[in-house]
């Protein structure tokens, strides 16, 4: 706990310390009172007035951080699939449950240690537990080809009422999917359907498929309960 303070604080005080050029041609009075008061990141070398100081370069201010935006881009992903699946359950977010992460790549491994905190803020998880051997009767996630997220609904559901609501929605979106299939499959579809419509129909399509299979996913995990 004190260790993400001590993070987030400097985070903090090195985006005011920046923020604080950009407005220096704008708000000159001001700026400098918060040069002269405020905390300065230990790594920036400090002027005895912002009006002489050396502007943020970019070798200190970096842009961007590829590698970062990676991890969280897979941590995102990670977050997504638990809310996802919680919101296919029906699950309330006041219940949190125990994730379970099989996870073959050790630099995976380490970036869900590091950003274990929010993801289990973000997913409403208890814990998020890293193993080789998850129990048996989770809902099962592939992530990636080397992570696979377990989440353990066991005690907070009833599998019986969840399978039936399941199939009533499995059941509207396999109406769905063949409405849409006998729509684009018309002669003249190309021609007779403007472009717009066309492309909601299959961006429709897409996502009733990716829900259809994420529904049939569940319900398999349900049996197992």
């Amino acid at each position: 706990q004190h260790t993400v303070q001590r993070v987030s604080g400097r985070s903090y005080s090195l985006r005011v310390s920046t923020s604080k050029y950009w407005l220096q041609a704008f708000q000159v009075d001001i700026t400098e009172e918060l040069y002269q008061r405020l905390p300065h990141p230990p790594s920036v070398p400090r002027a005895v007035s912002i009006a002489v100081a050396p502007f943020p370069e970019q070798s200190v201010y970096r842009w961007k951080n590829l590698e970062l935006e990676q991890e969280m881009e897979f941590v995102q992903k990670v977050v997504h699939s638990v809310r996802s699946a919680r919101s296919d359950y029906t699950l309330p977010k006041n219940t949190k449950t125990d994730v379970y992460v099989k996870c073959s790549d050790e630099t995976v491994k380490d970036t869900l240690v590091r950003f274990s905190l929010a993801i289990t803020t973000l997913a409403y998880c208890s814990q998020l537990n890293l193993t080789t051997t998850p129990p048996t009767g989770c809902a099962i996630l592939t992530i990636s080809e080397k992570c696979e997220v377990h989440i353990n609904f066991k005690g907070l559901i009833d599998p019986e009422k969840e399978l039936i609501k399941l199939g009533k929605k499995e059941e509207f979106l396999q109406q769905t999917i063949t409405k849409l299939e006998q729509s684009m499959a018309m002669v003249d579809y190309e021609n007779k359907v403007p472009e717009d419509v066309r492309a909601a129909n299959q961006e429709k399509l897409t996502v009733s498929r990716g829900e259809l299979q994420r529904l049939i996913q569940a319900m398999a995990s349900l049996r197992t309960m």
